[in-house]
């Protein structure tokens, strides 16, 4: 399918700011399904500098700054993807292939804060399983996820504490993938955070903008799940950021100087062409 992907960001202060550098994620990941075949990003008010870099978990930014005061700020991006039939089944576990130990973790292994006894006393089955028995635990996690926690659309972009969010038994997508992350990490699975787009048109608007895990599977790489919907990822999924910290795959973070608010509003629209 292809599709035609109209986002736009919008950043209201209450008086001039000073914007430090702003990281800008837009571009979408390289995935075998996935290939991109127009983008173009357009800042307002015009920036001073808008530079396209690799960060060090290989995603594609811009930085983008300003020499000047402002007292808006307006990111409009517009994608157009083609996306093929994906199998998110089609691999093997490979142990002889092992991408990393828990000394090279690279912190997608790292848990910021401990998790609650609920927590522990549900993965305490999952423990003891075998290495080559990988996807055991991580499909199953998946579905009591899917199945026991709602999943709401929420638009602030603070994201809850795993142990809130365990205890709360519903989350945005956001708070769900966190959640799952953790339970992954905690059994010594290395799993990061992606955020993008979902195109399910059976959902109705507000589900465009969505956030999944990834796990690694040795010999297989990253592999795509999403706690909110029960399912491994296919081609309906477009990443365009996925990090060890969820901070860093918000389309746009940055800080400006001076104690004024700052009011955010988001349009996503997503066409099949």
């Amino acid at each position: 399918m292809r599709l035609h992907i109209h986002h736009i960001t919008r950043y209201y202060y209450d008086d001039s700011v000073f914007l430090e550098p702003h990281y800008l994620n837009f571009y979408p990941q390289h995935r075998s399904y996935l290939q991109v075949e127009a983008f173009d990003l357009k800042v307002d008010p015009i920036s001073d500098g808008l530079f396209p870099l690799l960060n060090i978990e290989n995603s594609l930014q811009y930085q983008c700054w300003f020499n000047k005061t402002v007292k808006h700020l307006e990111i409009n991006a517009s994608i157009k993807v083609h996306s093929t039939q994906f199998n998110p089944f089609g691999f093997f576990i490979d142990m002889n292939a092992l991408e990393m130990n828990s000394q090279e973790h690279f912190g997608y292994l790292s848990i910021k804060q401990s998790i609650s006894s609920e927590m522990q006393a549900m993965l305490l089955p999952y423990r003891s399983l075998p290495p080559n028995e990988l996807l055991t635990p991580v499909n199953e996690i998946l579905q009591l996820i899917n199945q026991h926690w709602d999943h709401t659309v929420r638009y602030a972009e603070d994201i809850h504490e795993p142990s809130d969010c365990f205890q709360r038994k519903n989350g945005s997508c956001r708070d769900l993938s966190w959640m799952m992350i953790t339970m992954l990490r905690s059994l010594g699975i290395p799993a990061r955070f992606v955020s993008g787009y979902a195109f399910n048109p059976e959902l109705g608007e507000g589900h465009e903008l969505h956030a999944w895990v990834e796990f690694i599977a040795p010999g297989a790489g990253w592999v795509g799940v999403d706690p909110s919907a029960g399912i491994f990822t296919n081609e309906a999924y477009i990443p365009v950021a996925a990090s060890k910290d969820p901070k860093k795959t918000l389309p746009v973070y940055g800080s400006y100087r001076g104690s004024v608010s700052s009011r955010l509003e988001t349009e996503v629209k997503i066409i099949e062409l």
